[in-house]
């Protein structure tokens, strides 16, 4: 049984828990996606330029410029992010010299509508030419893997949403709430084609990437990654997944290990039996041993022992009874045979039977020297029978007591037990030490003889064994397949037309309030960002907080800054957003006199906005969002003090 890892490095080939053909997959990931995207961006470009034009020939310098600059600012940021970051010039350097990849990169910068077109062209022709392998898995896959090869073009999108459309928006809003009813009405026309695509670019940005860290933490890398990481990147996947499957293995054979222990009334029953049988004393075993005795320094007595032997039982031992298994106890009754000595051996029988008594030092009969009368008298030495006693000329050397039997016995069973369950070292090792152990002992008082060394990567230091690395685990989610996109699109559609409308109006009636509000908003965030981080990391993560703190005044985005938690994150801001937004409408509503129609049509679309945002983020939380995915990964990269591990370049 195979283990199929789920990780978040290609899109999800299911759609509300239903898995989908390939055919259908490429039309709803890549097909439907970039062709959707393509029109928004060719129609967002197209209108802001046309927009600019048309602020310069109304004689609104002002507009005109800040509309043109907002456009020119995405390439300009993107060109000195990958100037600048040492991955992206070695890229884009192989193969050619530092002068020509500068040029290429000038060129993209002034022609980037061009290079974006281009980008889209690539992705969607690739996935088109992936629908016609349909008997081809391989050619299948080799064409999507080149419709999604990262590029730069993929950052300069990203920048382009957070740097151009949000406040391509606020300005725009904002120019045309100031105009009286006498207004250019095709400047009006260009401006909501604007910001309806505008809206529709940073929603669609927002949904790709507001959940970005968390994904690419199991398997998702940046769209914009060096081919270099994105080998790492597909490398660390492999090996995570050999590792999930050998945690299943073990995860089975310990499931069948659990399932052939012994149930607990079976043991409680064991436990009752034996705590029964140890208070009654009843023998379970009788071994009788016969032998002889002597009672003084002249005769032997034959004598016979009663050995009592308790075994448990063998198929319900507890592990408990396991272990005093291998250590019997001896226990000496006085009661049974009086002035003899009884053995009893609890728990377990000898496994193996006793060594043979040694043989006697002298034999049964020896003669008797009678002395004659010329002999002085030799004294007797605790004489108690007379000398023409038959027995006197039986005297030996005192047996092997049945203690001394049973010492025997037990060293044996010890020796067997070690031999069979204590783990012994590698047998080259023994080998080593049994060699150096000879020459020591060879000659020890003989100097040795000045041999040549051997090398040292020689077989002798080779050892059959390794250390396991250590793991830890890492969890993330998975990407959201098309339903999920989908619903989280229109709700960020809802959130960001509540933002922006909420915005744009309180900056109208109190400008100055507007700005302390953002200010508030900001500092809110950044300081937010530094207890997350808490203030560990380089200086280019640094500065890029104050950036990440900019697109938080718009959307709350997750990256590269993996959130500890995420309900804690989300919950928080979307309520901060929702109370600002409502008291700003409150205030200007309330307070202000205003007589266009279009102020009241605003304020009813903050709060419809509002509430269908509300509605979508319940769908999506409790019906359509990822799945959480966990990965086991080796812990083998040393932790810099003062260094997030999980640092990468923007560019």
């Amino acid at each position: 049984m195979e283990v199929q890892v789920v990780h978040a490095a290609t899109p999800p080939p299911h759609i509300l828990g239903y898995t989908i053909r390939s055919p259908t997959r490429i039309w709803v990931s890549y097909i439907v996606p970039t062709s959707l995207a393509l029109l928004v961006y060719i129609v967002q470009t197209a209108s802001d330029l046309a927009l600019s034009y048309q602020h310069f020939s109304q004689k609104q310098p002002g507009f005109g410029a800040g509309t043109l600059v907002l456009v020119l600012l995405p390439p300009l940021l993107t060109f000195i992010l990958v100037v600048s970051s040492r991955d992206q010039r070695q890229n884009e350097t192989k193969g050619r010299n530092r002068c020509s990849a500068l040029g290429l990169g000038l060129i993209r910068l002034l022609l980037f509508p061009f290079f974006v077109v281009y980008r889209f062209c690539w992705r969607f022709f690739w996935s088109v030419e992936g629908l016609f392998h349909n008997d081809d898995d391989v050619e299948r896959m080799k064409c999507l893997a080149k419709a999604t090869q990262t590029s730069n073009i993929e950052l300069y999108l990203l920048i382009q949403a957070y740097a151009q459309a949000a406040p391509q928006i606020i300005l725009q809003l904002y120019h045309m709430l100031i105009q009286d009813l006498f207004r250019n009405y095709e400047t009006s026309a260009v401006q909501a084609m604007s910001l309806v695509f505008s809206a529709i670019d940073l929603a669609a940005i927002t949904t790709s990437y507001h959940r970005i860290e968390s994904q690419r933490r199991v398997g998702r890398h940046y769209p914009w990654a060096t081919p270099q990481e994105v080998d790492t990147h597909r490398c660390q996947l492999e090996q995570n997944e050999r590792l999930c499957c050998e945690v299943a293995r073990k995860k089975r054979e310990s499931e069948r290990t659990i399932t052939s222990f012994p149930e607990s009334d079976k043991i409680m029953e064991n436990f009752r039996s034996r705590r029964s049988l140890q208070v009654s004393g009843v023998a379970t075993h009788e071994l009788h041993v016969q032998g002889e005795d002597e009672v003084d320094n002249d005769a032997l007595e034959q004598v016979e022992t009663r050995a009592v032997l308790h075994s448990g039982p063998k198929d319900n031992a507890t592990d408990e009874e396991k272990i005093q298994g291998t250590r019997p106890k001896l226990k000496i009754r006085y009661e049974d045979l009086g002035d003899l000595d009884t053995i009893d051996v609890l728990d377990t029988i000898p496994e193996t039977p006793a060594p043979p008594p040694p043989p006697k030092t002298a034999p049964p009969q020896l003669p008797v020297l009678k002395p004659s009368e010329d002999d002085p008298p030799a004294p007797d030495l605790r004489r108690t029978m007379s000398d023409n006693d038959p027995r006197r000329s039986r005297r030996v050397t005192r047996p092997l007591s049945q203690l001394e039997t049973f010492k025997d016995m037990l060293l044996v069973n010890a020796q067997l037990y070690i031999k069979e369950h204590v783990p012994h070292p590698p047998k080259l090792l023994m080998g080593r030490v049994n060699e150096d152990y000879a020459e020591d002992e060879h000659s020890p008082l003989v100097p040795k003889e000045t041999t040549p060394k051997t090398s040292p990567l020689t077989p002798k230091d080779v050892v059959d064994f390794y250390f396991p690395k250590p793991t830890k685990i890492v969890n993330g989610i998975q990407q959201e397949d098309f339903a999920g996109r989908t619903v989280s699109f229109f709700g960020w559609i809802a959130f960001i037309t509540m933002r922006m409308l909420a915005l744009s109006t309180f900056c109208v009636f109190y400008p100055k309030a507007f700005f302390i509000l953002v200010g508030v908003h900001y500092i809110l965030m950044l300081s937010c960002l530094a207890l997350e981080t808490r203030c560990k990391g380089s200086w280019s993560k640094t500065m890029f907080l104050l950036l990440l703190a900019y697109i938080y005044i718009f959307v709350l985005l997750e990256f590269r800054v993996c959130f500890k938690s995420i309900r804690l994150w989300y919950g928080g801001y979307l309520v901060l957003t929702l109370v600002e937004n409502i008291t700003m409408t409150l205030i200007w509503y309330g307070n202000e006199e205003w007589e266009s129609w279009w102020l009241g049509f605003i304020a009813e679309w903050i709060l419809y906005s509002g509430i269908l945002f509300v509605v979508t983020l319940i769908v999506y939380y409790w019906i359509l969002r990822p799945k959480e995915v966990s990965l086991i990964v080796e812990d083998d990269a040393p932790v810099t003090p003062g260094v997030n591990t999980d640092e990468q370049s923007v560019a």
